[in-house]
């Protein structure tokens, strides 16, 4: 399920909350936050970039980051940081492109791709690579439970801008159908 809001995405990170706090965005498998709303993520949550640029170097090959998600705790010396959130915010990056080499349709398949992992590592947080991380989403997990056992994934809500359409150039439609296609939530911001 997709809603829309008008606003700044960064403006949930003001709010308390009792559950993690994910936001995402869509980046490339270079390591590079240089532009768009990942270079406001930089500014933002540096230490979480820092983590992101060493995790893309740590392949041999960029393309095998594409279609696969990395979820980054944020520090408190991070411009963005917020106290009382620290525990519960976390970036969300979607390998969608490896810097606009592949076709929108491909791109968007990333999307699905990635939203799909995101999906499993939040069901299974032992596929989280980040220990604090892994921490955070296994502490909430416990918590939502469903009559089987399993963490109910629809407990999440994943923010984002609307990815894909500025610097990867993808039309704002063939995203949003990659999205509805993982069926997770999404609250998508709009300025």
């Amino acid at each position: 399920m997709i809603r829309y809001t008008k606003g700044d995405l960064f403006q949930l990170t003001k709010t308390t909350l009792s559950r993690p706090l994910l936001i995402a965005h869509a980046c490339n498998c270079l390591g590079i936050w240089g532009g768009g709303i990942a270079s406001v993520f930089k500014t933002r949550y540096f230490s979480s970039y820092e983590l992101y640029h060493t995790y893309c170097h740590s392949f041999q090959s960029p393309t095998e980051l594409l279609g696969t998600s990395l979820l980054l705790p944020v520090s408190s010396n991070d411009a963005g940081f917020v106290n009382g959130l620290k525990d519960q915010l976390i970036v969300v990056c979607l390998f969608t492109s490896i810097i606009g080499q592949e076709t929108e349709k491909e791109i968007a398949k990333n999307t699905e791709s990635a939203m799909l992992d995101l999906k499993r590592k939040l069901q299974n947080p032992s596929l989280i690579e980040n220990a604090i991380s892994r921490q955070i989403i296994e502490n909430y997990n416990k918590q939502i439970l469903d009559a089987d056992g399993k963490p109910d994934v629809f407990q999440y809500t994943i923010n984002m801008p609307k990815i894909n359409a500025g610097i990867f150039g993808v039309p704002w439609s063939l995203t949003e159908k990659a999205l509805e296609k993982s069926n997770m939530n999404c609250q998508v911001f709009e300025l």
